[in-house]
């Protein structure tokens, strides 16, 4: 009679990618653009000279909604020239930093690096921010490049050699 030795099943280790995922990157873009607006609203209340000129919900709604008020909020906060300068300086100096990551990011466990694993510097910072405007020109197809490359990178992380992986 002829024994069968039977080994125990090996556990299965579930893999995590390498490469940040666009849902990952998407959800981290998402908490860094609320986090970005909700600073800069209080930012722009504490930087008003009259009140009268500061928005409040309750003056958009009192008449119901208006979409020429909407608009003028949204004008107020986003062509204000204080927006660009606090958007670029979140991004870059936080990808920058050695947590290298913004708060989106880090949340999600997610950092940037350049091509061989290290920090990105100030300057690839800066290239990687400027350059997601080219990412966005052909109708935002530079985003969607990172579908098709193997290492799931953007546009801009190509231009600025970087990459966004997962810790």
């Amino acid at each position: 009679m002829q024994s069968t030795l039977t080994l125990p099943a090996s556990p299965t280790i579930k893999r995590t990618a390498l490469y940040g995922t666009l849902s990952a990157r998407f959800v981290s873009f998402l908490v860094d653009t609320t986090l970005l607006v909700f600073f800069y609203t209080f930012i722009a209340y504490g930087m008003g000279g009259a009140p009268e000129h500061l928005y409040t919900w309750d003056k958009i709604f009192a008449n119901g909604v208006e979409v020429t008020e909407l608009l003028s909020v949204a004008k107020m906060i986003f062509l204000n020239p204080y927006f660009p300068l606090l958007h670029w300086a979140y991004y870059t100096f936080l990808e920058a930093s050695p947590k290298q990551a913004t708060i989106g990011k880090f949340t999600l466990g997610l950092r940037v690096t350049d091509q061989r694993g290290k920090p990105v510097t100030f300057a690839q910072a800066n290239l990687r921010y400027f350059s997601k405007l080219l990412s966005l020109v052909p109708l935002g197809l530079g985003f969607i490049l990172m579908v098709n490359s193997r290492r799931h990178q953007m546009l801009h992380d190509y231009i600025a050699r970087a990459l966004v992986v997962n810790e």
